[in-house]
């Protein structure tokens, strides 16, 4: 009986052996990543940021996270659903850079000069946002119709006129600002600050004229 259990204690102490060494393994490996949505999107906006829609996939992605494109598909089914919190992500961005133009007068003048700025300083942003087909205007569309309410009061126009406004100033803020997100250089800050002040006081003025637009229809010049 001695010997058997001399042979029961040997084994015991070689078994609780491994298990200290087991653990001491387990504590040097490094922990492995837990990908959170979160994680991914953040990776997402960086490439975008830095190197424009195209440059973003499953592949850059998955190598910019420093994985296997396995993590990226556990939590989204498909890069439709992915882009999709990218487009709302980036939307933020713009919403939160925009967003204060309401506490400004005029506003909408405001909401023009950051918009502008928003181009130069995210040039592949903005124009995922505002070029791309799969981009949205959504989040800025919001903002720029709020500051237009606080235009409404202020210069006294009905709703009709701000909607005039709205649709004649808004795609020629958004083609200054695509301008300037190629030609930083020549648009200026003052530039583009008398640009949008003669944009709007025109429209302004017409509005308040009480004129309906002539359409202008360019015919040839014939020469006999």
């Amino acid at each position: 009986m001695g010997h058997l259990d001399n042979t029961c204690y040997i084994s015991f102490v070689i078994f609780e052996k491994i298990l200290y060494i087991c653990n001491i393994n387990n504590d040097a490996m490094p922990k492995q990543v837990q990908f959170t949505k979160e994680i991914i999107i953040n990776a997402a906006i960086e490439i975008l940021r830095s190197d424009g829609i195209e440059a973003l996939t499953a592949r850059s992605l998955s190598k910019k996270l420093g994985c296997s494109v396995a993590p990226i598909f556990n939590k989204y089914a498909n890069m439709e659903e992915l882009m999709a919190d990218v487009r709302k992500a980036s939307g933020k961005i713009v919403s939160d850079y925009l967003a204060d133009a309401v506490n400004y007068e005029p506003a909408f003048k405001e909401f023009g000069l950051r918009l502008v700025r928003f181009s130069k300083a995210e040039p592949n942003l903005f124009h995922y946002l505002f070029l791309d087909k799969n981009g949205s205007t959504e989040y800025a569309d919001t903002i720029a119709k709020e500051c237009l309410t606080q235009t409404k009061s202020s210069f006294e126009v009905t709703d009709d006129q701000t909607s005039f406004i709205y649709a004649q100033i808004w795609p020629f803020v958004c083609g200054l600002a695509q301008l300037c997100c190629k030609n930083p250089e020549i648009y200026t800050d003052e530039c583009i600050s008398r640009m949008l002040s003669t944009q709007f006081q025109a429209l302004m003025m017409f509005v308040k004229s009480g004129r309906e637009v002539e359409n202008i229809v360019p015919k040839a010049n014939c020469h006999e």
